[in-house]
């Protein structure tokens, strides 16, 4: 068998018509994701009779249709074909979905489902669910559970009905065993039984043979004694019927008064335990709401104590900064006088060396002074030219050595700022990142909250599906058999539109509880599908439309001329049995209610037989129906037997319809408040979501900032180096000068000296003291630059003490922000915690006062109940006392009048012929009899019978008990047959398998070895199947312990053999190989082209060498959106 073709129109994207023509062994289908190339695997499902809405990737029927494409409208119907080869003929398989649900078609056939799979037996199909591989079936093997596996394996090898039969077994063992121990307690209470009256046994015996004496004595008087008998019977006997009627009536309302009582008790104490619950928590709620109140005043004064802590921090870092500028510009002009200074100390301590060499040769230049005179002057004059140029030239180099500092200040004090600023982006920077950090963790927390209510939102999604199917499956089944044939026929007739007239079946009328179904449904029996209508009219015209189809007959009821039955208002049965007028047990449509009350008005519902069996005796002016079924109707007929299949039963599948309708309706309420709860939490995630790129943008654009910054950072220091470095050039060549100048000073102080030595004789005393003053501006000069220095050391240790507390004030102050922002988070989240609790203490406040108020009502219903019934109790007593009395009478008038119909009198026919002496003589001899027989007037006669029937009740309950051990051991037995059989078919199955699945393993792996193994070989039914494999080179795994790609080719190993062993004529798969690398892809593509080689393989893949290996390959891309497209390729030819 193979498939030749597939046809869609209108289903899921394909709008249009599309025939596919399929290859006897490989067909190949790809193109891109979303292109709608898996939906054509859908349709197969589909048209194989797939129900499953998450197999066919739906959420709902009309999921199927196509939903229109800008060029193409919505399709109002859809359908499947598919041509089948089987046997050399060719068989037509569709399936159409339309607004009237859907339908399958057999070679131009309508079949049902279930003839569907008779039809997929036929072609060799029943095991088509084994066909399909997807990446869902591998996953779903991977994560499978040993106890899962061992389930689908069993429904594989066909053992899954062995499971069913034997679960049948265990239930009925247990049923069986229940009853063999209600028979043994039933056996064992009769046996007590017939012990207790033993003696009662006796003393009747020996009573029965004084009367057997006294007989002879008496048969002369019971002429006589008849007819006063038979008298006071008849007197007896009314009055004991009317105290018995009387007492069963008391009787019942000290049960009813009881029962009502125990209610009001039992709702009084289930409301003072409900009471005294909210009265606790109540009270825990407001210790809770105090505590919480108090924690949330607390963080608000911590919170506020923070934030001026951090305020008075920031002012104090603040004017920390601003004093640190001051003593760097401080230092640095220290530093440069500090410089000069040292400079012009060391030229003063030359000078003053110099002049101290001159006064010690000043007596050998004076002898000279004469000689060089001339040139002293020649060289004054030339030192003097060479001076004024030199100062000329140091005059200018100062003027830039100036310009040059003030620019570097400048510089410097730029850099100073920079370098705050990149402080304070350090700072705000570390601060961004820790709520970019704590903004991350909310929103993962908030992803994870989203996850979980979508999960849990698909998971009711799921359950609403399943009741959409359970609602359509039981739609069907009232629409299809559940009504005779003629009422299923005018059902049809009016919901089409041919037929004008209202009318309604009884049983649509209707609804009752689900524990009287079986009593309606058994009193009603054909009744129920009568149609009510509304006069005569409406039923011919139902009747000739009936007749016109030839499909049967009807009953109608007009309304016009129903009889409406009602229930006897001053005449309410008493006793424990009974339940109710079924009319006020039962909800009705009011427009039909004279066809109602015509049926139903005055039905009288009990609980059992004998109940029923009591009343309708008592009462036979209506009938009355037992909640097992039985019927008492007025005329005398009883009616009993088994119940209506649920099935079959429209009641009960109108409630369960009603049941899992109502119960949609909640599941839908519950998915809206998760789909508000995951849209708040999705809108929540979304904010954070935002909140978060916002603080990485701005923690983006601080870096940046900081790089800039970085940047002119490193362009001021390279600036101020460059600066430094023309500084210090300049300084050398200033101080060269000055050393020069120096020089050319003490060259033009020595040719002054030497002509003014010439010339005054004094000149000694100058040069001394020329000496002294140098000395003393030397002096100076050291204590200037060591005061400078003291200051400079000064300024450079408050700049060292600055940054320190610069930096503790700035951890201060981060500590300070990142505890205002936790207060802040937490007196938010207390806040919302404190509010749900206050809304819940009013809740729990006004819920205390309406029990309050609930109790005091049910106590004081009590209070009147008990009052009732209490008179009850003493009006039934007195005519239980009163029936005993009259009991007794009668009870010894029966006897009397039982002895004296025995008798047949044919001894005395004349009863004036008996003399006196003979009437005297029998009665003092009857005295005497009589007076023994008073010794046993306390005796009842009937234990005899009874004791009797102790005895035939326990040798045939006896017998039943034989029966059910013997059933019992029957059943034992056969559970250890289906065990045993189950085993052997299992073990066998399992062990050809297995071989099967360890061949492909060493055909995919190219070595190695698989096998399935059960993971408990001790519990036959309980046992999992675990797989174990061992890739070449390695040791045995589990599947677990394998590696991505190795349990991937396990599983498709495993996914192959289960499919094998199915035996079906062809598998798809869809995108198995997705995730195989190139090794592995070209081994799973060599086994894809075997098997076709045998079954015909339709294979959807992205990859290039599983499509190499096709016959026939398609593409499938979007025309447009929502519109999917085929194109064809038969490689065979394009090659």
């Amino acid at each position: 068998m193979y498939i030749e073709r597939i046809a869609l129109n209108g289903f899921k994207s394909f709008g249009e018509h599309v025939e596919i023509l399929l290859s006897r062994k490989l067909t190949v289908i790809a193109g891109p994701n979303g292109s709608g190339k898996s939906n054509i695997l859908d349709a197969v499902r589909w048209v194989l009779g797939e129900q499953s809405p998450t197999r066919l990737r739906i959420s709902k029927q009309s999921d199927l249709l196509f939903q229109g494409s800008p060029s193409w409208p919505p399709a109002k119907e859809a359908w499947v074909s598919f041509v089948a080869k089987h046997d050399g003929k060719s068989r037509i398989f569709k399936r159409i979905l339309d607004e009237n649900g859907s339908t399958f078609i057999v070679d131009g056939k309508k079949i049902r489902l279930y003839e569907m799979e008779e039809e997929k037996r036929r072609l060799g199909l029943e095991g088509i669910d084994f066909a399909f591989i997807s990446q869902g079936e591998v996953l779903e093997v991977i994560n499978q559970r040993p106890n899962d596996r061992r389930e689908n394996l069993e429904l594989l090898f066909g053992i899954a009905s062995y499971r069913k039969k034997r679960e049948e077994a265990l239930l009925k063992l247990v049923g069986v065993d229940e009853e063999a121990r209600r028979l043994k307690t039933l056996i064992d209470e009769l046996k007590l039984r017939r012990n207790d009256i033993h003696p009662q046994v006796l003393k009747a015996t020996r009573k029965k043979e004084l009367q057997d004496s006294l007989e002879n004595i008496t048969k002369r008087m019971k002429e006589l004694e008849y007819a006063k008998i038979l008298r006071d019977l008849e007197v007896h006997i009314a009055h004991k019927t009317e105290i018995n009627r009387k007492c069963s009536a008391a009787e019942m309302w000290v049960l009813l008064w009881e029962r009502a009582l125990n209610f009001f008790e039992e709702k009084v104490k289930a409301l003072e335990i409900k009471y005294k619950e909210n009265k606790e928590n109540l009270l825990n709620l407001s210790a809770e709401v105090r505590n919480l109140k108090k924690k949330l005043s607390s963080l608000s004064l911590e919170r506020k104590s923070t934030k001026d802590l951090y305020l008075r921090l920031k002012k104090e870092i603040d004017v920390a900064r601003r004093s640190m500028q001051k003593l760097e510009s401080e230092k640095g002009k220290l530093e440069f006088v500090i410089e000069d200074l040292s400079s012009e100390l060391n030229a003063r301590k030359r000078q003053y060396s110099e002049l101290g060499s001159m006064i010690n040769e000043r007596i050998s230049k004076i002898k000279e002074l004469a000689i060089t005179k001339e040139k002293l002057l020649e060289k004054k004059a030339y030192y003097e030219a060479a001076a004024l140029d030199l100062k000329r030239k140091i005059r200018f180099m100062g003027k830039s050595y100036g310009d040059l500092v003030a620019q570097r200040l400048n510089i410097q004090k730029e850099l100073l700022k920079y370098e705050e600023t990149l402080k304070e982006i350090d700072f705000h920077l570390h601060v961004e990142e820790k709520a970019f950090e704590d903004l991350s963790s909310e929103r993962s927390k908030a992803f994870a909250q989203v996850q979980n209510l979508a999960s849990e939102l698909q998971s009711r999604r799921k359950e609403e599906i399943k009741l959409s199917s359970d609602i359509e499956r039981i739609k069907d089944m009232l629409a299809s058999g559940a009504y005779p044939r003629p009422v299923e026929f005018l059902l049809a007739a009016k919901r089409l539109g041919k037929l004008n007239v209202d009318f309604k079946a009884f049983v649509d009328v209707i609804s009752c509880p689900k524990e009287y179904i079986v009593a309606l449904q058994s009193f009603l029996g054909g009744r129920q599908f009568w149609i009510l209508v509304h006069d005569e009219d409406s039923a011919l015209k139902c009747i000739d439309h009936i007749k016109r189809a030839n499909v049967g007959r009807a009953t109608f009821l007009p309304l016009n001329r129903a009889n409406p039955r009602r229930k006897a208002l001053n005449i309410l049965p008493d006793g424990t049995d009974v339940i109710g007028w079924l009319i006020e047990l039962i909800d009705y449509d009011t427009k039909w209610e004279k066809g109602v009350m015509h049926l139903l008005g005055n039905l009288l519902l009990v609980s059992d037989y004998e109940g029923g069996a009591q009343i309708s005796r008592m009462y036979k002016a209506f009938p009355v129906v037992t909640l097992e079924g039985e019927v008492f109707l007025p005329s005398g007929t009883i009616s009993g037997g088994g119940a209506v299949e649920p099935s079959k039963n429209v009641l009960d599948l109108k409630n369960s319809l009603r049941e899992k309708i109502d119960a949609l309706k909640t599941l839908r309420g519950e998915t809206k408040q998760l789909n508000l709860a995951l849209t708040r939490e999705e809108k929540k995630e979304i904010s954070l979501k935002n909140k978060t790129q916002e603080k990485l943008d701005l923690i983006n654009e601080l870096k940046e900032k900081r790089e800039k910054i970085m940047t002119l950072l490193e362009s001021d220091s390279k600036k101020i180096a460059g600066f430094d470095v023309e500084i210090s050039k300049l300084k050398k060549e200033i101080r060269e000068c000055i050393s020069c100048l120096s020089g050319h000073s003490l060259e033009l102080q020595k040719a002054i000296s030497g002509i003014a030595e010439m010339k005054e004789l004094d000149l000694n005393d100058k040069l001394q003291d020329d000496l002294n003053v140098l000395a003393k501006e030397i002096e100076v000069m050291q204590e200037r630059i060591k005061g400078r220095q003291d200051v400079l050391k000064k300024v450079q240790e408050d700049l060292s003490s600055i940054e320190g507390y610069i930096s503790t004030r700035q951890k201060e102050a981060i500590k300070a922000e990142n505890l205002i922002r936790d207060y802040g988070f937490k007196i938010s989240e207390d806040a919302s915690v404190y509010k749900n609790l206050w809304h819940e203490q009013r809740m729990l406040e006004e819920e205390i006062k309406a029990l309050e108020k609930e109790i005091e009502k049910a106590e004081k219903l009590a209070r009147k109940i008990s009052s009732k019934r209490e008179r009850a109790k003493d009006r039934y007593k007195r005519l239980e006392v009163e029936s005993s009395l009259l009991e007794e009478k009668l009870k010894n008038l029966f006897e009397q009048k039982a002895k004296l119909e025995e008798e047949d009198g044919s001894e005395v026919k004349d009863v004036s012929c008996i003399d006196d002496e003979e009437i005297k003589s029998l009665k003092t001899k009857a005295k005497k009899v009589q007076y023994e027989l008073a010794q046993f007037f306390d005796v009842d006669s009937g234990v005899l019978s009874e004791d009797a029937s102790l005895a035939a009740r326990i040798s045939y309950l006896s017998e039943q008990h034989n029966d059910v051990c013997v059933a019992k051991k029957e059943l034992e037995s056969m559970i250890e047959d289906t065990d045993r059989q189950a085993g052997i078919l299992f073990e066998g199955a399992l062990s050809a398998i297995n071989r099967r699945f360890n061949a492909i393993f060493v055909r995919l792996f190219g070595g190695g070895e698989a096998r399935l193994a059960m993971s408990d070989e001790f519990d036959l039914w309980n046992s999992g199947v675990d797989i174990s494999a061992r890739p070449p080179g390695k040791r045995p795994q589990s599947l677990a312990q394998l590696s991505g790609g190795e349990r991937s080719l396990t599983a498709i190993a495993y996914l192959f053999s289960t499919m094998e062993e199915a035996l079906v004529p062809l598998a798809i798969l869809d995108e198995v190989d997705a995730s195989l690398d190139e090794a592995n892809l070209r081994r799973f593509a060599e086994l894809v082209e075997e098997y076709s080689q045998n079954i015909q393989i339709v294979a959807i893949t992205h990859r290039r060498l599983t499509m190499e290996k096709a016959d026939i390959m398609y593409g499938v891309t979007l025309e447009e959106p929502g519109l999917s497209k085929v194109i064809s390729v038969k490689l065979s030819e394009w090659e």
